[in-house]
């Protein structure tokens, strides 16, 4: 059969071809240049026991369970940064798998109003000696950091753990609660 000049079946045939030489160029850049990669440094890192990596919306979210490590803001921006390299400008979000129990939820809950006031007013210091506070008295060992990105906090129960990566993101100051001049 002919369609202005052009045999179909032949015009068929190289677009099917064409077709799957781009795709499989695709599969291929991406598999050398970002999976493979991605993949090898993941299952490099000591402090990684296990990972997952999912896309949903051209956004790649890498669920990553952690050893029970010491300070938790240097190994996830350790983590983030290598993340950082590979992904380039793909989009994506790290979520930390731990072990959880029901008094680490607690007081992870009850230090959730410490968090979101501080990013309010400021109060970073108030914010710390809280959430140390609330879990000293669950008798919770509790470590809290802090960066110009996120707050980190890690807690253990025996042989429970949570890391909670909680982002500051951009809240605006209260400016009443400073008074009038500023102050």
């Amino acid at each position: 059969m002919r369609w202005q000049g052009f045999k179909v079946h032949v015009v068929a045939v190289s677009m099917l071809v064409a077709l799957a030489a781009f795709l499989g160029a695709q599969w291929l850049y991406n598999s050398f240049n970002f999976h493979q990669p991605l993949r090898k440094e993941l299952e490099n890192n000591q402090q990684i026991i296990n990972y997952q990596i999912n896309e949903e919306a051209a956004v790649y979210t890498i669920v990553v369970t952690l050893r029970e490590i010491s300070d938790l803001r240097q190994t996830y921006c350790l983590i983030n940064e290598r993340m950082q390299d590979i992904m380039g400008k793909r989009p994506f979000i790290i979520e930390l798998a731990d072990r959880r129990n029901e008094r680490l939820n607690d007081v992870y809950n009850k230090g959730q109003f410490a968090i979101h006031e501080a990013m309010v007013k400021g109060n970073f210091r108030d914010m710390s000696d809280s959430m140390n506070q609330f879990a000293r008295t669950s008798g919770v060992e509790s470590k809290v950091y802090i960066d110009s990105d996120n707050i980190y906090w890690q807690m253990k129960d025996g042989a429970y753990f949570l890391y909670a990566v909680i982002p500051r993101g951009e809240w605006p100051v209260n400016v009443h609660e400073r008074g009038a001049n500023g102050a």
